[in-house]
């Protein structure tokens, strides 16, 4: 009797091309969806917003920015609390109660008439957009743990630029019309993507929060007593500037200082865009450890202070060596703002114990008060008045950045165990 070879197992099919620039299925990919979703809706609103409500509405451009740079005031310091609820209620239904939110604000943007509807809509959905991106950043670590959420975290951003790219372009064709049917079509969209992200998160496992759990000793708003911790992200968010710098600073130096042909001024921005979207996930690899995080941040410094004082060389330079000075200083910049964003997620998550992700979050993004509300004037005014010397100004800061940065973390290494075990 002849034995029969048993059948042989078939070899799944290769992933494609797109499928390998995913996390693998699961929890992870599904995130990585709501964010394509969020970003496109994102890049549709703010790309032409402004315009909207300075040429339907009538607001001046100064009550704009105004209300602009009061929503970040308000939002710092409301993050802590937004991310104790998520701590509390579960990070998921925190993030999609304020995508909800997101929603009912931006068809309130729809009927704003003056000044004072203008500073509520956009500070609802300031706190919102705020608020969900801390509750997420819990909703990562809950479902992906600590050998996946900073991966998953890079992979969502490189994901959100490119998403936010295609609303841009979107809200150009929009722009173009000058119709208010065409502006308002902008708001209907981001809220129509706003409720796809929000149905989309429903089918996310559930993180449970710790409500009903047994108070921990020292529990409640911990991070507001974790002074190293705080120090740490204060020092993190020194980095923050450089993203501001690459997206208004070279731009305005460019223009106004130099003599490289003025349409370099976009093409700078694309190649900030495609670095991020190609190599974001790339450069945060080893930022999942304490001394990664560390090593990746001093780069990140080194980084932006050489393209600072590189960037500066560019005004009374000839034009081609001038156009050569401001695509290296780009490039420069954009990977400090690559590995900075990868040390950030790394200190923001392991530093914090796994029960407060929340409020641990929340409390780190205070670090970004000096990007979110000196930056721009720091980047402009500086080289602005000061020439090279401006550009070696901000250097200093960065190097300052430097320097604090390895003492900040160590004592706050040496502080964990009182505090995550809490």
């Amino acid at each position: 009797m002849t034995a029969t070879a048993p059948p042989e197992t078939p070899t799944p099919p290769a992933p494609g091309r797109f499928a390998r620039l995913l996390p693998p299925p699961g929890p992870g990919r599904m995130l990585v969806v709501c964010s394509a979703v969020a970003s496109v809706g994102n890049g549709l609103y703010l790309s032409g917003s402004a315009i909207y409500f300075i040429r339907e509405v009538g607001l001046s451009s100064g009550q704009v920015g105004l209300g602009l740079s009061l929503v970040g005031l308000i939002s710092l310091p409301i993050n802590v609390p937004l991310g104790y609820l998520a701590d509390r209620f579960g990070p998921r239904e925190v993030t999609i109660l304020t995508t909800l939110t997101k929603v009912v604000a931006l068809i309130a943007a729809m009927f704003v008439a003056n000044f004072p509807m203008y500073l509520l809509v956009v500070g609802v959905l300031g706190v919102a957009d705020s608020g969900g991106q801390v509750a997420r950043g819990a909703l990562i670590s809950g479902l992906m743990g600590r050998e996946g959420r900073v991966a998953l975290s890079a992979y969502l951003r490189s994901v959100f630029n490119a998403g936010f790219t295609l609303g841009v372009l979107g809200a150009g064709i929009v722009i173009a019309f000058d119709t208010r049917p065409a502006y308002l079509s902008l708001m209907l969209g981001n809220a129509a993507a706003m409720v796809l992200a929000a149905i989309l998160y429903l089918r996310l496992p559930r993180v449970p929060g710790t409500r009903g759990e047994k108070k921990r000793e020292g529990g409640g708003w911990l991070a507001l007593r974790d002074w190293p911790y705080l120090a740490v992200a204060q020092v993190a968010g020194i980095a923050r500037l450089g993203p501001t710098l690459a997206a208004v600073g070279l731009p305005v130096w460019l223009v106004t200082r130099t003599d490289a042909p003025r349409a370099l001024a976009a093409w700078l921005y694309a190649i900030n865009t495609l670095m991020v979207v190609l190599l974001q996930v790339r450069a945060a690899r080893g930022a999942d450890t304490v001394p990664g995080a560390a090593r990746l941040q001093r780069w990140t410094f080194l980084g932006l202070a050489g393209a600072c004082v590189v960037t500066g060389l560019a005004s009374g330079a000839p034009p081609l060596l001038a156009t050569t000075i401001m695509v290296f200083g780009m490039v420069v910049f954009t990977l400090g703002e690559i590995w900075g964003e990868g040390a950030r997620w790394g200190l923001r998550y392991e530093l914090a114990p796994d029960h407060a992700q929340g409020q641990y979050g929340g409390m780190f993004s205070t670090g970004d008060a000096l990007a979110a509300i000196a930056g721009p004037t720091l980047v402009t005014v500086l080289p602005e008045r000061f020439g090279l010397g401006g550009w070696i100004a901000l250097a200093v800061i960065f190097l300052v950045g430097l320097a604090a940065s390895g003492p900040v973390i160590r004592w706050a290494e040496r502080t964990r165990p009182r505090f995550v075990t809490a």
